[in-house]
């Protein structure tokens, strides 16, 4: 199945108080850089980045950013695009219009969302909702979950784009998952896989456990 992964990495971290995309893991790469090199690594077709203006891109591995294409220059060759959202301190939902808007261009069957600062998640993370959507002929969207609800990734259908576009200020793919008259398939991924760097705690649960396993 022909999907485009969106990942919306235009968020304020007003909650951390600093650029959490650029914070640097023990790798030497960026907290961020983890998450994207997972998308750009998975059988995702190609990758939306949604950035705001302001970002320098330094968290993006150059090895990626050197061969990105860029806003609405569209290339079939390049599997990462960079859009950058002017409007993204209207909410989560203006990110995500960008994004959504520069995938149609593609034709793709398909979108899936994912959220910048889950450093845990995997390219095997990914490629398991997207099969699942595959699989499942008669299901809208397929979703992550811990065993709490559907959460990011989540992959739509090429005929959910209108009501994702529908979404206004913070609202997110879970007001749609939320809709009784939509169906969709829950992928259980470990809990770590969900752990976002939304606060220094949260951060410092995140370096502990990569730290555990080196």
């Amino acid at each position: 199945m022909r999907l485009t992964g969106i990942m919306l990495a235009a968020g304020k971290s007003s909650r951390m108080g600093r650029d959490k995309l650029s914070i640097v893991m023990p790798d030497g790469r960026c907290l961020a850089a983890w998450t994207l090199e997972a998308a750009l690594n998975s059988e995702l077709e190609r990758v939306i980045c949604v950035v705001k203006p302001e970002d320098s891109l330094a968290w993006i591995p150059s090895i990626w950013l050197n061969a990105a294409s860029y806003g609405g220059n569209l290339d079939m060759r390049t599997k990462l695009q960079i859009v950058i959202c002017t409007d993204y301190a209207y909410g989560m939902a203006m990110s995500l219009h960008c994004g959504l808007l520069s995938a149609m261009a593609y034709g793709s069957e398909g979108v899936m969302m994912i959220l910048a600062d889950q450093p845990l998640l995997q390219a095997r993370d990914i490629n398991k909702v997207a099969e699942s959507l595959a699989a499942n002929k008669r299901c809208d969207y397929a979703a992550a979950t811990d065993g709490g609800g559907g959460k990011p990734p989540v992959a739509f259908r090429e005929h959910m784009l209108g009501p994702l576009l529908s979404l206004s200020g913070d609202e997110g793919a879970r007001k749609i998952m939320r809709n009784a008259k939509y169906t969709g398939m829950h992928v259980l991924l470990p809990e770590f896989s969900f752990w976002d760097a939304d606060t220094e705690s949260e951060l410092e649960r995140i370096l502990d456990y990569v730290n555990g396993r080196r």
